[in-house]
C-alpha cells in the first residue's frame, strides 16, 4: 500500500470518529495539517454534507443501513470521488505567524488562536468572522463551531473545525471535551506518521546518495582499472623490449655467421639468459594475476626460516652479510602453505640482500631475521642494516609494477603481500634507525 493512502486512510478515520454517529456525531469537520515548510494550516480532508438535502439524503441512507463504527471505520474513501464539502476547501490554506501561546489574544482569526495556543475555541457565527477564508466563511456560516487543536509533544500539529449545521444540536461541554480527547489521539497518530514519512524521505534520499556513490565508484573503479592495464602494457613492454632486442639482434647474427662455432656458442648462451628472463617475467605474472589458493597445512616457520639459512649461507659468506637468528623456542605452528611462504621469506631475504650490495666497505652488512608469539599471532621480521627505503617511496612498495630498480617487474612485493593476504595476514615495512628496512609479517595462529 502506498504511504499516501495510508495517511489519507488515517485522516478518514479520524474524521469518521467526529461525524460518525456511533462516534461524536458532529455533522461536518474539517481537519487542517500545519505545514511547517510553507508555514501555514493546510486543510488536507473534510467530511460531511454541504448542503441540508445531502445531509438528509445521507443520514436517511445511514438508518437504513444501521452501520456500525468499526464499520465506518473499515471503509475506504473512494479514490478519485471528492464530496462536495471536500472540493469546496480544497487548496485552502491560513499563513501561520510567529505568535507566541501568550499572545493568543492578538489573534482575530479563531482557528489560528487555537492552533497557537493548544486550546479549544468555539465561533458563535463564523459568518460574522472577517479573519477567516472566505470560503471556510461560506460553508460554516451561520452555525456555531468548534475548533480543537490536534497536539503532539507539546506542539501544535493540526486543527479539527467541527459543527452540527443541520442538526443545529447545541455543542455542549462533554462533548467538547470527547473531541479534545480524539484531537490528542489523533495529534499523536499525525506526528508518528509525519515522522515515519520523513523518516521514509530520508530513507529515500539516503538510497539515492548510496546509488550515485556507488555509480561514482564503479567508475572510479572503471578508471582505476584502465590506468592499471596502461600502467601494466607500458611496464610489460618496457621489460619484454630489451630482451626481444637482445635475442633478434643475436639471432640474426647467428643466421650471419652460422659456421663461426664460438660465435654461435657465446651468442646462443646470451639468448637463453635473456628467455629465461621472458619466462621469469610470464611467471611473475602469472603469480600475480592468476594467484593459487593457499593449501593449508600445520607449518613451522622457524623451520622454513632455518632451511633458508643454510641454503644460502655460501652466498651471505660471499658477500660479507652477517646473519643473526633470533627465533623463539616455543613459536606455535600456525595453518599455512608452506611452500607459499618459502616464496614469501626468500623474496623479502633476496631483497634485504640487495639492499646492502652498494654499501661502502666500513659498513656493517647485517641481516637480522626474528620469529615471536604476539597474542593470537605468529610475527616474523627480516631486518637489514641497507640504504633503507625513501619515505616518499614506502607507501607504494607493494603496489604492482612499481620498482626503484634498474632491472625487476615490480611484482615481487605485490606477490608478497598477495600471498600474506591470503593467509588472513598481515605485512608492513618500517625503516629502522640508522639506515635500514624491515619487514614484519603477522599470521594468525588459528582460523
Amino acid at each position: 500500500m502506498e504511504e499516501s493512502v495510508d495517511f489519507d486512510g488515517l485522516l478518514h478515520a479520524i474524521l469518521t470518529c467526529v461525524t460518525a454517529g456511533p462516534g461524536l456525531g458532529f455533522n461536518r469537520a474539517v481537519l487542517f495539517i500545519a505545514d511547517d515548510q510553507r508555514a501555514q494550516l493546510t486543510a488536507a480532508m473534510a467530511l460531511g454534507p454541504l448542503s441540508p438535502e445531502e445531509a438528509g439524503e445521507t443520514w436517511a441512507r445511514l438508518a437504513t443501513e444501521r452501520v456500525s463504527l468499526d464499520e465506518l471505520l473499515q471503509s475506504k474513501p473512494r479514490n478519485g470521488c471528492r464530496s462536495a464539502l471536500q472540493s469546496k476547501i480544497e487548496g485552502l490554506s491560513i499563513p501561520l505567524d510567529e505568535s507566541s501561546p501568550d499572545t493568543e489574544h492578538d489573534h482575530r482569526n479563531p482557528l489560528l488562536r487555537a492552533y497557537h495556543s493548544r486550546r479549544v475555541v468555539k465561533i458563535i457565527d463564523a459568518a460574522t468572522l472577517d479573519d477567516i477564508p472566505p470560503s471556510l466563511r461560506e460553508v460554516f456560516g451561520g452555525t456555531e463551531v468548534v475548533c480543537v487543536p490536534l497536539v503532539a509533544k507539546e506542539r501544535s500539529v493540526g486543527l479539527i473545525v467541527a459543527d452540527n449545521a443541520f442538526s443545529r444540536e447545541p455543542i455542549g461541554e462533554d462533548r467538547i471535551q470527547l473531541l479534545q480527547l480524539l484531537a490528542m489521539l489523533a495529534g499523536l497518530a499525525l506526528d508518528n506518521v509525519r515522522t515515519y514519512r520523513q523518516v521514509e524521505r530520508q530513507a529515500q534520499q539516503l538510497k539515492r546518495t548510496l546509488e550515485e556513490l556507488r555509480t561514482t565508484q564503479e567508475q572510479l573503479i572503471h578508471n582505476e582499472r584502465l590506468a592499471t592495464v596502461g600502467a601494466v602494457v607500458a611496464r610489460v613492454s618496457h621489460e619484454i623490449r630489451n630482451p626481444l632486442t637482445t635475442i633478434g639482434g643475436f639471432a640474426r647474427m647467428l643466421s650471419a655467421h652460422p659456421d663461426e662455432i664460438e660465435r654461435v656458442a657465446r651468442n646462443a648462451e646470451i639468448i637463453v639468459d635473456e628467455v629465461e628472463k621472458l619466462e621469469a617475467l610470464l611467471k611473475e605474472m602469472l603469480d600475480f594475476t592468476s594467484p593459487k589458493p593457499p593449501r593449508l597445512e600445520p607449518t613451522d616457520l622457524n623451520r622454513i626460516i632455518s632451511g633458508l639459512a643454510n641454503i644460502h649461507r655460501d652466498e651471505l659468506s660471499e658477500r660479507g652479510v652477517l646473519l643473526k637468528l633470533e627465533l623463539a623456542a616455543d613459536l606455535p605452528g600456525v595453518l599455512a602453505d608452506r611452500h607459499q611462504l618459502q616464496r614469501v621469506f626468500l623474496n623479502l631475504w633476496q631483497n634485504a640482500l640487495q639492499s646492502m650490495d652498494d654499501l661502502g666497505v666500513e659498513r656493517v652488512r647485517q641481516l637480522s631475521v626474528r620469529t615471536w608469539r604476539d597474542g593470537g599471532t605468529v610475527r616474523v621480521s627480516f631486518s637489514d642494516s641497507g640504504k633503507g627505503i625513501p619515505r616518499t617511496v614506502l607507501p607504494h612498495v607493494f603496489t604492482p609494477f612499481f620498482t626503484t630498480k634498474q632491472r625487476g617487474t615490480g611484482l615481487g612485493l605485490a606477490v608478497v603481500k598477495k600471498i600474506i593476504d591470503d593467509h588472513q595476514g598481515s605485512i608492513e615495512v618500517t625503516i629502522e634507525p640508522p639506515p635500514g628496512t624491515s619487514f614484519i609479517i603477522s599470521l594468525p595462529i588459528t582460523r
